[in-house]
């Protein structure tokens, strides 16, 4: 009998898949030595949960693991009947995590060394051709550790596991995914944050510093911390406006604010006509002060 090759595909990878569910967050940051792993690995839905497929991945299961958890199944029934019916699980890792903090992970017997899943309130790490169970342990502990942001907290431990060893291999790319139910640009999508790099040397340090541009960019400062379009504080940004020439005697200054904005690619800031959100005054400060 002709013994099968074992598929030459694995993503020697590390993921965490979490959830927020007082943000009504969920999702994953996963790094490999792997061209593009953001195109295969990371799967999020908003309200609904958030997938990780690797090892070697049939990419469908992160769609159809989520299809289930939006029909009501529990993470761990869902990662059973797909496993069960899947002949190559063996070869396989799944993450899973629900919305509301539920979560699951698989870590098949033939996935190569150091292989493993851990999993806890609101997150699944797990990972394959690490240096030691002491990447999914840091990678947990960081997780609960931290707090603020989902995004935040999810490369956090990303990072903490590439510090404590990482993959064997080395280190090529990473994604972070993070959905919400209308938290996408413009408000009619779930895409909170969908950032990858795709080929680099460093690709968490260069995936922290695309989150550190994505915050400035789209991050919504809460309204009880916008500045007043009043006194001091309008005569400041009506000076700036008109040294910028965005303000003239026949534009309003709330249109000449967004003018402004818009051109900075700052609009998903945007606070009323009575008010600036902090970070565009200081922008505004830095570009025309």
């Amino acid at each position: 009998m002709t013994r099968s090759r074992r598929p030459s595909l694995h993503l020697s990878t590390f993921s965490i898949v979490g959830a927020d569910p007082d943000a009504g967050d969920v999702g994953v940051a996963v790094q490999s030595k792997f061209l593009a792993v953001g195109a295969i690995v990371p799967w999020a839905r908003g309200g609904v949960g958030a997938a990780a497929v690797q090892a070697f991945p049939d990419v469908t299961v992160g769609p159809r693991a989520l299809d289930r958890l939006a029909a009501g199944e529990d993470p761990d029934a869902v990662l059973d009947a797909l496993v069960r019916a899947d002949p190559m699980a063996s070869q396989r890792q799944t993450g899973l995590v629900a919305a509301d903090g539920r979560a699951a992970s698989h870590t098949g017997e033939d996935c190569f060394d150091h292989r493993g899943s851990l999993v806890g309130p609101g997150y699944a790490v797990q990972g394959n051709v690490l240096a030691g169970p002491e990447v999914l342990a840091a990678m947990a502990t960081t997780f609960l550790d931290h707090t603020g942001p989902l995004a935040h907290r999810l490369l956090a431990a990303l990072q903490a596991g590439q510090d404590a060893g990482g993959e064997k291999r080395g280190m090529e790319s990473s994604a972070l995914v993070v959905a919400r139910p209308g938290g996408g640009y413009g408000g009619n999508h779930d895409r909170l944050v969908d950032l990858r790099v795709d080929h680099d040397e460093d690709p968490i340090s260069r995936l922290a510093e695309l989150l550190e541009v994505r915050d400035f960019h789209f991050d919504r400062t809460p309204p009880s911390a916008w500045f007043p379009l009043e006194g001091e504080v309008r005569g400041e940004v009506a000076a700036l406006l008109r040294r910028g020439g965005w303000l003239d005697d026949h534009t309003a200054l709330p249109a000449a604010l967004m003018d402004f904005m818009g051109w900075e690619n700052l609009e998903e800031r945007w606070a009323d006509d009575d008010h600036v959100d902090p970070v565009v005054l200081a922008h505004l400060r830095g570009v025309h002060g």
